[in-house]
């Protein structure tokens, strides 16, 4: 059944995870970190003029980032969507969270649709249903302050 096979993948993914976590933070961290030091070094990368703190002094801070690697097989993928948007649109996860279990960076994914969108749009094609759906959404909530702030005044 499909929840014995999460149920026996999750197993797994949480402990590949967990070594996953500890390589990205340690083995490539520094790898990036010795990679940044040597990019300022030779001037191809320079530090924002208002930066508070040399490379030296804010070492960790300037290489403080996060590393996102390959996603979680989906057993049923449907369902796996689901999920991911029932927890956006309860509070409980981020797009952010949710695209980096898929092994997706959620700005990419977000600056790529609107590229898409804008395509669409410029040859004269209908906007995806998700679009046209948070346009529509939009577009009432809007118009709901509207009528709200006119009966306040």
């Amino acid at each position: 059944s499909y929840s014995t096979a999460r149920a026996s993948a999750n197993e797994s993914w949480a402990h590949f995870m967990g070594r996953r976590k500890f390589v990205a933070s340690r083995q490539a961290s520094q790898m990036f970190l010795c990679w940044l030091e040597e990019a300022i070094v030779r001037r191809v990368v320079t530090l924002p003029s208002k930066a508070r703190f040399s490379f030296q002094e804010a070492r960790s801070a300037w290489g403080n980032c996060d590393w996102i690697g390959s996603g979680r097989m989906a057993i049923d993928g449907l369902k796996e969507v689901q999920e991911a948007v029932m927890l956006i649109e309860a509070g409980l996860s981020t797009y952010e969270k949710e695209c980096a279990k898929r092994g997706d960076d959620y700005q990419e994914i977000f600056a790529q649709q609107v590229r898409e969108t804008m395509e669409r749009r410029a040859a004269g094609l209908k906007p995806p249903a998700w679009a046209a759906a948070a346009f529509e959404s939009g577009l009432r909530q809007s118009t709901e302050e509207e009528k709200s702030d006119s009966r306040a005044a």
